[in-house]
């Protein structure tokens, strides 16, 4: 029954950014509600995820399940997060010693380093395992995967994955979460790979993408600009679509993108709203309205693959159904280049430089959520504005939406 609903959609490429609200990025976007005075990376900072959104349709009314990238990453990845998380988080996040362990870890070390066990592991596993059961092809680039030695740059010479299937089926040269490497190099290597798919003439069925450079480092002394690495990871995105609308599998491909949680910034609405991209020539395009969260993201990936549910979440979501046109549009995407320089860097003695050096950025979900968040919009909108608080949506506004 579920093939009249969808499209002849055999592959599916999934990417998850960091920690933007929809206000930040897509406030500026015409027809859709949003609120310009709380845009801090528009049209010229991101040019490509508005491009995009104009062409192949936007969500107004997406919200991550997520507060931060601890659960973010779990409910991104597994429809669900554990009693061990929910427990132990606020520990973590508040810098009370306790490690992070909801990427695969366990103490804070990858595998060869402690038992295989992961005590935050969901009973059903995460996304790439239904892969494993159900026997499609899958390919993981930096979810879930941790580095390995050092070379002569102080970088780690390569990745694995941190569950046993991810360590045969993850680029090994594709960067985790560090933000001392640009999403450019990201897709570099994905394109790099890519290519050889064209040339075999197969892709994996199923493809995770970290791009996490949109994360930033705040203010901190002749590190790149906020701007400046929400630019990098904007051109990242618009290269990998690029290249895929160019290639013999656009027609029988969906991408979906969106941001693990939206933790680092305001928003009209709620402080949970966040860009959503579905991105295909099936797509029909235009702005929805209608509610959706992460979990009606995955339903919809498990539907086009043919997976299981994980969790009562997926399998009670509400799958994006409504928006795939009957023929598809299959004029390729042109990436567009940024306005803002992604070589810009910020002062080495600006304000919020000092209070960005206290912040712990090589781990996810080590800065100071609060101060962090005073410090980017101390860099978008300056010393004068005054800061907003975090939004809810209202009780009411959640039923319509339903």
């Amino acid at each position: 029954a579920l093939t009249t609903r969808y499209p002849p959609i055999e592959h599916v490429i999934y990417v998850i950014k960091e920690n933007r609200t929809y206000d930040q990025v897509l406030g500026d976007l015409p027809g859709a509600d949003g609120d310009t005075s709380l845009v801090y990376f528009g049209r010229g900072v991101t040019p490509n995820q508005h491009a995009l959104a104009e062409r192949f349709g936007i969500y107004d009314r997406f919200f991550v399940n997520a507060e931060i990238s601890a659960d973010g990453h779990n409910w991104s990845t597994a429809a669900y997060t554990t009693d061990y998380l929910q427990k132990t988080v606020e520990s973590n996040y508040s810098g009370r010693g306790r490690s992070y362990d909801y990427e695969g870890t366990n103490r804070g070390w990858g595998p060869g380093n402690v038992a295989e066990e992961d005590v935050n592991e969901p009973a059903n596993g995460y996304l790439w395992d239904l892969a494993q059961r159900k026997g499609i092809t899958f390919r993981n680039y930096g979810e879930f995967v941790i580095g390995e030695g050092m070379d002569k740059k102080d970088l780690p010479a390569g990745y694995t994955g941190l569950k046993p299937f991810l360590r045969t089926h993850t680029n090994e040269r594709f960067p985790a979460y560090d933000l001392s490497i640009t999403d450019q190099v990201r897709a570099d290597i994905w394109l790099e790979e890519f290519a050889e798919h064209v040339k075999a003439g197969t892709m994996p069925q199923f493809e995770i993408v970290r791009l996490p450079n949109n994360h930033t480092l705040g203010l901190r002394a002749d590190a790149p600009t906020p701007k400046a690495m929400v630019a990098d990871n904007d051109l990242a995105l618009g290269r990998i679509i690029a290249a895929l609308s160019r290639s013999p599998f656009w027609k029988s491909t969906a991408v979906f993108v969106l941001e693990d949680d939206a933790q680092n910034g305001p928003d009209h609405v709620d402080s949970h709203r966040s860009p959503m991209l579905v991105i295909s020539p099936w797509t029909k395009g235009g702005v929805m309205h209608r509610f959706a969260n992460t979990t009606d993201v995955l339903r919809t990936i498990e539907e086009l693959l043919g997976l299981d549910a994980l969790s009562q979440f997926d399998h009670f979501g509400r799958p994006l159904r409504e928006i795939w046109r009957t023929t598809p549009d299959l004029r390729p995407y042109d990436v567009l280049t940024p306005a803002t320089p992604l070589t810009e860097k910020n002062p080495s003695r600006a304000a919020g430089a000092a209070a960005s050096a206290r912040l712990r950025f090589d781990v996810e979900d080590m800065a100071d959520e609060d101060a962090f968040n005073r410090i980017l919009w101390l860099a978008a909108k300056g010393p004068n504005a005054p800061y907003p608080g975090a939004r809810r949506m209202s009780v009411l506004e959640g039923i319509r939406a339903h």
